[in-house]
């Protein structure tokens, strides 16, 4: 029996909970009503409340209208709340240049969110059934789509503040009908869903009898396997580059930032997922994020040069001296934002500098270490404590700052210093000054003074470490 397959579903996937307050998604059609008086019977056992929601697309005339009062009468009679609301998904298409059908899901979505916030429902139900998994993961696949595309469509997912679930998606087109049959329960027929001019009717209609006669005729149950494990492995996966990003990523307000080396430090497949994951946090979600932009940004990882790969919906990512800056915006250009102009260094100890990502740390130390040519890790340094005055301090560039290169005997423009070394325009408010009184004692990163090399003769020297946040 169907009620008995979907108990299973919503048990075996965790679907509901007692209490729960599930928005219902009713089109009129034969899965929507099937899961309309399944949630119903599902109530005793879940104590759960129910609500309504239907939108009129209004792609149809006189029918949509029709299904709006159709759906709106059967939840009345239920003693069910009902919300309806009606948009002109082909002038919405028309004026966002996509097409309808991709018009009507995201309007459809936006309705669903507000509907669930007004009944205050934590849970979205909607119909989609085993058929149209099969469907989608044809679908896709002939997109081209990778393995968390193959997964098809999830049995449930957060959507905001809820979660939207799917308890039929193991019931197949022809079980629901069953149940509609054997129980007299009426439904509307869409006629849309017959027209070829939709690639996935197309696929309904025409490939997937193909294939099933000339081919596999258990075709639909494969491609529902080939879901259900790609979807438990992508789930895993998911989890794993879930600890990995909180660990990693460090955000402000547009950006995120990911240091490189911890991230090639993982599995290929992980480092895509966090990828992922960071770009859904700024975007909101991964529409037109396809393969070859992974491609892009794994490029990016390998160049040594600093370009910028341009993501739909604004996204840009560069990169910033072993970091991987994904941001959404105008980039914050007030590097020490909730920090003041001039923060103190602690001797010895640690600086936090959370508006640049990055610690400095402060050691007194016996001697300098000899470095071979290009030996030496750019982000340490050691100064000659004998010819400063104390306290050090630390800031970022202001206009007409100059210091004194090492091996020169003439001070310089920082600004043709930051030229000279190829430090990116965008990234150069970014670098941590070290001082003494009003001299410039070290660039961090890019050049050390020579008002502070240790010498034979330096008594006390003390070693200076830039970490960034992600590599604490």
């Amino acid at each position: 029996m169907l009620i008995e397959q979907v108990k299973n579903t919503v048990k075996a996937r965790q679907l509901l909970k007692n209490g729960d307050k599930v928005l219902t998604c009713v089109s009129g059609g034969p899965d929507s009503m099937a899961l309309l008086y399944l949630m119903r019977e599902l109530q005793k056992d879940y104590k759960i409340k129910l609500a309504v929601a239907h939108l009129d697309h209004m792609l149809r005339g006189r029918q949509s209208a029709g299904d709006a009062a159709f759906v709106k009468k059967t939840a009345i009679g239920l003693s069910i709340p009902v919300i309806t609301e009606k948009k002109d998904v082909k002038r919405i298409a028309g004026s966002r240049r996509m097409s309808a059908e991709e018009a009507a899901r995201e309007v459809r979505y936006d309705f669903y969110r507000r509907a669930a916030k007004k009944t205050g429902a934590n849970k979205i139900a909607t119909g989609h059934n085993a058929d149209d998994q099969a469907e989608t993961v044809l679908m896709r696949f002939l997109k081209g789509s990778g393995s968390r595309g193959l997964s098809g469509i999830p049995y449930k997912r957060r959507f905001g503040d809820v979660w939207v679930i799917r308890p039929l998606l193991d019931a197949t087109r022809r079980d629901i009908e069953k149940y509609l049959k054997k129980r007299k329960l009426p439904s509307r027929v869409d006629a849309s869903n017959f027209k070829a001019i939709y690639l996935r009717n197309r696929l309904r209609h025409s490939l997937i009898p193909l294939l099933e006669k000339k081919f596999n005729p258990r075709i639909r149950e494969n491609l529902k396997s080939i879901a259900k494990n790609l979807g438990d492995e992508s789930d895993y996966l998911d989890t794993a580059a879930q600890k990995i990003c909180k660990r990693l990523a460090r955000k402000s307000k547009g950006t995120v930032e990911i240091g490189m080396q911890p991230l090639l430090r993982c599995h290929v497949a992980l480092q895509r997922l966090v990828v992922r994951q960071v770009i859904n946090s700024l975007k909101g979600d991964l529409k037109r994020i396809e393969y070859r932009h992974w491609g892009e940004i794994e490029a990016l990882l390998s160049r040594k040069d600093s370009s910028i790969v341009d993501l739909p919906g604004g996204i840009k990512v560069r990169k910033d001296r072993g970091r991987l800056i994904f941001s959404k915006g105008r980039i914050r250009q007030n590097p020490l934002h909730g920090l003041k102009k001039i923060a103190k260094l602690n001797i010895p100890g640690e600086t936090a500098l959370p508006g640049l990502a990055v610690t400095v740390r402060a050691e007194i130390v016996a001697s300098a270490p000899v470095f071979r040519k290009g030996k030496k890790k750019k982000r340490t340094e050691y100064i000659d404590a004998d010819c400063i005055r104390f306290p050090l301090k630390i800031r970022t560039r202001h206009k007409g700052d100059r210091i004194k290169p090492l091996g020169m005997t003439s001070f310089k423009k920082l600004h043709d210093v930051f030229v000279d070394e190829k430090i990116p325009r965008e990234t150069r408010d970014r670098v941590p000054l070290i001082l003494s009184g009003n001299r410039i004692l070290w660039a961090a990163g890019v050049k050390l003074s020579e008002d502070c090399r240790v010498n034979k003769n330096t008594g006390r020297i003390v070693k200076l470490t830039v970490l960034r946040s992600a590599e604490k």
